[in-house]
């Protein structure tokens, strides 16, 4: 599900894509946040964690709902139950 990121590429931490989903209400369609993370970061966005794994956007989703940061509902998100870092 992760790996190590290239060195070339930089990496947008998970609480970023909360940041996207807070700004939307916290509740979003997996495509509707998808659409705003391309915009914002680009398509090819590699995110990560602050543990230094690395992933694309569906592997981030499925990290995030991992730890309790995001709620998955069929194909909605929201803001799981558990904050999101400070970011760092």
């Amino acid at each position: 599900m992760s790996s190590p990121a290239p060195a070339d590429r930089p990496v947008i931490l998970g609480h970023e894509v909360l940041s996207l989903l807070a700004a939307r209400g916290g509740r979003a369609t997996v495509e509707e946040l998808r659409t705003e993370s391309d915009r914002v970061f680009g398509p090819e966005a590699l995110f990560g964690n602050c543990h230094g794994d690395s992933f694309g956007f569906d592997g981030l989703l499925a990290f995030l709902e991992s730890a309790g940061k995001l709620a998955r509902h069929g194909d909605v998100v929201s803001l799981g139950r558990v904050p999101a870092c400070s970011g760092h």
